[in-house]
């Protein structure tokens, strides 16, 4: 009889196992096994967008390049003049050339002060002085300085830079300082 208990025991015990839980969702859900199919490739990763600037937008915008600093009444140039002359002689071009680029380099205003010798009275010294300042001033113009941007002022006799009485030092007091200002 312990036979029969016993396989009763065994046969009860893999019915029981049988009946632990229904599987059947599962197996009703999963795919048949298949032969194994060639994975494809990966695809290849998107390139990353470059960023572009519209041509027109890139052409709009130069790079300019910071002007340098200059103290405001800074003789950029000076330009001198025969005895009782206001115009411009031809071997001071070279020296006007240079101040037009600094002027432009510092995109500044001009300040253009006539000066005279001591030689005549104080009324046609002042004139002789604008004089050479407006000569000054064409030229600036002609050579691409904005009129504006120019201003003239005569000191006449009043602001030599040299007070020998000497042909030499009346030459240098015959001149028009070219100034940069704000």
């Amino acid at each position: 009889m312990k036979k029969w208990f016993l396989a009763a025991a065994v046969v009860a015990c893999v019915l029981m196992t049988g009946c632990a839980g229904s599987h059947e969702d599962e197996a009703t859900h999963q795919a048949p096994p298949q032969a194994k199919e060639a994975t494809p490739a990966p695809k290849p990763a998107p390139k990353p967008e470059e960023h572009t600037v519209p041509k027109e937008e890139a052409q709009a915008k130069p790079v300019e390049k910071p002007k340098p600093h200059v103290e405001s009444g800074t003789i950029v140039g000076q330009v001198y003049f025969d005895f009782d002359k206001y115009n411009v002689r031809a071997d001071m071009q070279s020296a006007i050339d240079e101040a037009v680029k600094k002027v432009q380099e510092y995109g500044m205003k001009v300040l253009l002060e006539g000066n005279t010798d001591e030689f005549g009275t104080g009324e046609y010294n002042f004139a002789l002085g604008n004089k050479r300042g407006l000569s000054v001033k064409d030229v600036l113009t002609v050579k691409g300085i904005s009129a504006d941007s120019i201003k003239v002022v005569s000191f006449g006799e009043t602001k030599p830079i040299c007070q020998e009485k000497t042909p030499e030092c009346y030459r240098k007091n015959r001149r028009v300082d070219i100034k940069v200002v704000d």
